[in-house]
């Protein structure tokens, strides 16, 4: 029973069209490591933990239109919420940041936006 109601939530949450944790994973690990190593810090590979906290439809920039994932370019568009931990230079204590990134469903496939991130 537990593992029909699992499997049901998986598939609600697939067609949803928000990303998954892995697709989110994937985009904000790309862009925390071509922000390394523009900053001269290299050796980042992955986090060493990742969790998606949760999407909301992201509204239009400029505050028109609406509706699902609304947004200019057409296609649907969610703010996204996680938590990374991960070491931003060999040697140092983890870091674990809250952040916030708009990723968009194109054409050529999902992206990233990065909206910010709080350490804690």
């Amino acid at each position: 029973m537990r593992s029909a109601i699992l499997l049901a939530a998986l598939l609600l949450a697939a067609c949803s069209g928000e990303p998954s944790e892995g697709d989110m994973r994937k985009l904000v690990e790309a862009h925390t490591r071509r922000t390394l190593e523009r900053q001269g810090t290299a050796g980042f590979r992955a986090f060493d933990n990742f969790r998606k906290q949760g999407c909301v439809d992201a509204k239009p920039k400029g505050g028109q239109g609406g509706g699902q994932g609304g947004g200019q370019g057409g296609g649907a568009q969610y703010d996204c919420y996680y938590a990374a931990t991960f070491a931003p230079k060999p040697g140092q204590p983890p870091l674990t940041v809250n952040g916030k990134g708009r990723f968009r469903q194109t054409d050529k496939g999902m992206t990233f936006e990065d909206l910010g991130a709080q350490p804690r």
